[in-house]
């Protein structure tokens, strides 16, 4: 997709073309929110699925939170079949609100707004894996790793449906500058840019949803975590990407600020609701005596990115002051991500174990002890793999923010 077509930036008359396009912009609004609100719901979830499958096990497939999970599958499915069909038949019959500058077409005859198609795809991937994962799990028995190959089919659908509400979102926000019809803010944002940024905050979410559960890499008595990968690259992409989409700076400290609010919710809510569906189900614990609690440590996961997003929002503030874009194309983007997730690659282990031992975080065991050379053989092997995938995670990030705040489709 070229630059031209991603930025489309054209401008919307005004008068009595601005008012007729109202029913489809209610449309849109309305349909983004009971999304938004799908979204939360599958997040959370997800993480009571996680939990479940580690304390109680999976004696089949209509458990509690699988109920949360499909039905918010399927209801931001039929949201977005609903609003594609209907914009399909409004563009054929030429309702304003509703052509080549704010819908794209899919197999030649749909149309519809980019981010409902993308977030239709990202339900539909999600559906088909229920059952699929279900047979595996007939196949194969219990299983609570993340990386069971229908485990990571839902996963990546959620991930796609996600960044889908991000589109939706800045879409609208987009057509409502054009029209000049910003309404109130708070913070300074719009309600749908605020929008925008709890759906970049429930993308990281996802992202820290399996955070501990991804493979390790066995050195010696080492044991290399990989969770650092996807949190640095998704950090990197929805902090940098918010303060792209918003052009404002403080854009990135709301993402962690909406995050922690996630994380302690759901922190909050799912070990009391696994007790509680529990003792009503007369269900037994799959380790006597090991009952799910509030953990500290899940609920301030997002503090390991807090530095990273003061780096970016400080930045953003010194261009802004010197009255630099802070979108298009920018030196140094490769630079500020080596910057946050170095922060990143420091807390995350400080948290998790709760001490400052960073060391301690990648052994086998607690008695271990690890001769100087092998820390600086995993600290080599390790740390500049991170920090490409922090380059990697900024650059995503600038680009899809500038499409973000462009983008009118």
């Amino acid at each position: 997709m070229t630059q031209s077509e991603v930025y489309r930036n054209v401008s919307i008359p005004s008068g009595m073309e601005q008012t007729s396009d109202r029913p489809e912009r209610l449309l849109r609004r309305i349909s983004a929110w009971f999304m938004l609100f799908f979204l939360f719901q599958g997040q959370l979830g997800a993480t009571w699925d996680r939990e479940w499958h580690a304390y109680i096990g999976r004696d089949w497939f209509w458990t509690p939170p699988h109920i949360l999970i499909y039905s918010c599958v399927t209801g931001a499915g039929l949201i977005t079949l609903g609003v594609v069909l209907a914009d399909t038949v409004r563009y054929w019959r030429g309702r304003p609100g509703v052509d080549s500058t704010s819908t794209i077409s899919a197999f030649y005859f749909f149309h519809g707004p980019l981010g409902f198609i993308v977030t239709g795809f990202g339900a539909l991937l999600s559906l088909v894996a229920a059952p699929l994962d279900n047979y595996w799990h007939q196949l194969y028995g219990i299983d609570i790793a993340l990386w069971a190959p229908f485990h990571m089919m839902g996963i990546t659908g959620a991930f796609i449906g996600t960044l889908g509400m991000t589109y939706v979102f800045s879409a609208e926000a987009v057509i409502a500058r054009q029209q000049q019809k910003i309404g109130r803010r708070f913070l300074g944002l719009t309600a749908l840019e605020w929008g925008a940024l709890m759906s970049l905050a429930g993308l990281l979410n996802l992202t820290l949803i399996g955070f501990l559960q991804f493979p390790l890499v066995p050195v010696g008595v080492l044991r290399i975590p990989t969770y650092m990968l996807p949190a640095v690259a998704c950090g990197a992409l929805c902090l940098l990407g918010a303060v792209r989409l918003t052009a404002k700076p403080g854009a990135a400290l709301l993402i962690v600020l909406l995050l922690f609010i996630y994380t302690l919710a759901t922190e909050i809510f799912v070990p009391w609701a696994i007790r509680t569906a529990a003792a009503q189900q007369n269900l037994l614990y799959r380790i006597p005596g090991r009952i799910p609690s509030f953990r500290w440590s899940d609920a301030l996961l997002p503090l390991a990115f807090i530095l990273s997003a003061l780096i970016i929002d400080g930045i953003a503030w010194m261009r802004q002051r010197r009255g630099k874009a802070l979108n298009g194309q920018i030196r140094g983007t490769w630079l500020l991500g080596l910057l946050v997730a170095i922060p990143e690659i420091v807390i995350m282990p400080i948290i998790i174990n709760w001490n400052l031992n960073l060391a301690q975080a990648f052994l086998d065991g607690p008695g271990s002890v690890i001769p100087l050379d092998m820390k600086l053989f995993a600290a080599l092997l390790a740390v500049p793999v991170v920090l490409v995938i922090g380059i990697f995670g900024a650059i995503w990030g600038a680009d899809f923010g500038d499409i973000w705040r462009f983008n009118s489709r």
